[in-house]
């Protein structure tokens, strides 16, 4: 039997057009079609610029170095996330001050955020969790720098407006399961002149003075990709929203929480998340069992556990680390395969629960 994958790249002609067309110049180190890269995201969002990386994490990092956070500083992100957030945080330096996240969509609480704000916080990380909108207006008034972490997401769009185009800074990842891909890399698109120039030196690896500096650069190869996707956006949303309907329609008649949607943001389903009542790690078990792989989308820990903090601080983190699981959604599943997973998500909830 064949297992439905949880995550799978949708990739087919023009991204092979685009990978040779690169091959052929025999240019595949950082150049032209990386710049191409940086100003269709930019454009599409509605930034000014953005400084591709070679990987998201990297692209955090550069934000956070580009805002001048140095060890004397804090940054405030939320728990329920990937560690890559905490990484960037400590390879800056700076203090991470870790805040719990709302039950409902995941995302980092405004109200524990702001009460997590002391003199010395330099700037607050909120991702936008599965490709649903955090309360980021809320954010950009607290006076703080903002780091919209995108990384699940690309055209989702809160009050009008792309995500991406909130904060002070707004990071993307391309890795292999992200919602547009390029094998790897990054970006960070900025609105300010003096932002995007220093985010560029940071990056440059050649100067006259030394500096310790990661290597930063993205390939033509990865930009080259990531343009063939990105000309694909709207087709890969679209194609997402109607699975999501269709687990939705289905789903409403069990006893699990549904993702929610609200009026003035648009959810782009990088992720298909329910909340079950019954033992999770039994549920993915008798899934894949079925063929089809459901995961914990933050594993094995949220980020409080890694700094050695008590989960009583964080109960809505803790609460959906035992209960919630994300359902396969991508836009290369077939009918058939979303008609399995249907299946097979009711049938194992009717056995275990």
């Amino acid at each position: 039997m064949k297992v439905i994958e949880h995550s799978k790249p949708t990739l087919g002609n023009k991204e092979n057009r685009a990978v040779l067309g690169v091959m052929r110049t025999g240019l595949l180190y950082e150049g032209a079609v990386v710049g191409k890269f940086e100003e269709a995201l930019s454009g599409y969002i509605g930034s000014r610029g953005g400084v591709a990386a070679s990987t998201g994490t990297l692209a955090l990092s550069l934000a956070l170095l580009s805002l001048g956070v140095t060890k004397e500083d804090e940054v405030i992100a939320p728990s329920y996330t990937c560690r890559s957030v905490l990484n960037s945080i400590l390879y800056s330096g700076a203090r991470p001050v870790l805040c719990d996240v709302n039950e409902k969509d995941y995302n980092i609480s405004f109200e524990a955020a702001k009460k997590a704000i002391t003199r010395k916080t330099k700037a607050i990380i909120v991702p936008h969790m599965f490709g649903y909108a955090a309360e980021i207006e809320k954010f950009s008034r607290l006076g703080i720098s903002i780091i919209e972490d995108c990384a699940h997401l690309v055209g989702a769009t809160h009050l009008g407006k792309k995500l991406g185009s909130f904060g002070d800074l707004s990071i993307f990842s391309f890795e292999g399961t992200k919602y547009i891909v390029a094998g790897e890399g990054g970006m960070v698109l900025a609105n300010d002149a003096q932002l995007l120039k220093k985010l560029r030196g940071l990056k440059e690896p050649d100067s006259f003075d030394y500096k310790l500096k990661h290597t930063y650069r993205m390939t033509n190869l990865q930009a080259a990709v990531g343009c063939a996707q990105l000309s694909q956006i709207e087709t890969f949303i679209r194609k997402r929203r109607r699975i999501a309907k269709i687990y939705s329609d289905h789903f409403s008649e069990l006893d699990v929480e549904l993702p929610e949607e609200r009026r003035q943001s648009m959810h782009v389903f990088h992720r298909y998340m329910i909340k079950i009542k019954c033992d999770i790690h039994l549920f993915m078990k008798e899934c894949y069992k079925a063929g089809v792989k459901v995961k914990q989308p933050v594993k094995p820990w949220p980020l409080h556990r890694y700094l050695g903090l008590s989960g009583k601080s964080y109960p809505h983190t803790e609460h959906i680390m035992k209960s919630a699981v994300s359902i396969p959604i991508y836009p290369s599943l077939s009918d058939g395969q979303v008609a399995h997973i249907v299946k097979t998500v009711k049938s194992v909830l009717s056995r275990i629960r």
